[in-house]
């Protein structure tokens, strides 16, 4: 990918889309560096890789209304634990995604006299699955019939003790629908293997999936609905971990 100008990045939490509420945004993945120096060194610092941790701080212009609007989707959701967030450059099918398990911990709004009303909003790691590097696999869209959604990522060969990863966003649910992530040799999935079926969903909110996987060459994944009733407006995002 080449240098990037931000401007349609995607940010999504639980079941809500932040992307038009916010302005900027920052993912940070850091190590704890630990020192272990020891004689011998010839006088330089040595150091180990320690504690690992991940944050997404997001701001923008706040909104309230009943249901669908920042507010009431933070406040309500503060501290809760485990929720799938999933960060793109761009959302469009293929392009690297970011994910992980976590919570909304920091909500700050308001501001000074004729400012638009602001908001910050920071959420931390909660599960020890940490941060996921993957690939868009169903940019943001309307599901209403089955089949294929959106499409099939080259993730590469998985090998033994690895883990496929990932994240299911439902922004607006019908009344139900079940998905299978499969995973075949060839783009075109002439002969697919179902690696994880999930259960059915039947509102709006997020799916966070852990499927340990052994040695194979089948390197192009993607989702399925086998079944549905109604329509889903839906987006999802797999990867490849240890």
């Amino acid at each position: 990918m080449a240098n990037l100008v931000m401007t349609d990045c995607t940010v999504f939490v639980g079941g809500y889309d932040f992307t038009a509420d916010s302005n900027k945004l920052s993912l940070k993945a850091e190590v704890e560096d630990k020192e272990n120096t020891t004689f011998g060194g010839n006088g330089w610092k040595s150091r180990v890789g320690g504690i690992r941790d991940v944050t997404l701080d997001t701001e923008g212009y706040w909104q309230s209304a009943t249901t669908d609007a920042i507010d009431p989707q933070t406040f309500g959701n503060l501290g809760t634990a485990n929720r799938a967030v999933t960060v793109s450059a761009t959302g469009a099918a293929a392009s690297p995604a970011y994910f992980f398990q976590g919570g909304s911990f920091n909500y700050e709004m308001f501001g000074a006299i004729g400012d638009v009303t602001p908001f910050a909003l920071g959420h931390k790691g909660t599960s020890k699955y940490g941060l996921i590097r993957g690939q868009v696999t169903k940019s943001k869209g309307l599901v209403s019939a089955t089949g294929a959604l959106g499409s099939a990522v080259d993730l590469g060969n998985a090998a033994n003790g690895q883990t496929v990863y990932a994240s299911v966003h439902v922004f607006s649910a019908g009344t139900t629908i079940t998905l299978t992530l499969e995973r075949d040799d060839n783009a075109g999935f002439a002969s697919p293997t179902t690696i994880h079926t999930l259960s059915p969903i039947t509102s709006a909110g997020s799916t966070f999936i852990v499927q340990s996987t052994s040695f194979s060459t089948n390197n192009f994944y993607r989702f399925n609905a086998t079944v549905i009733t109604g329509s889903f407006t839906l987006a999802a995002a797999i990867g490849i971990g240890s």
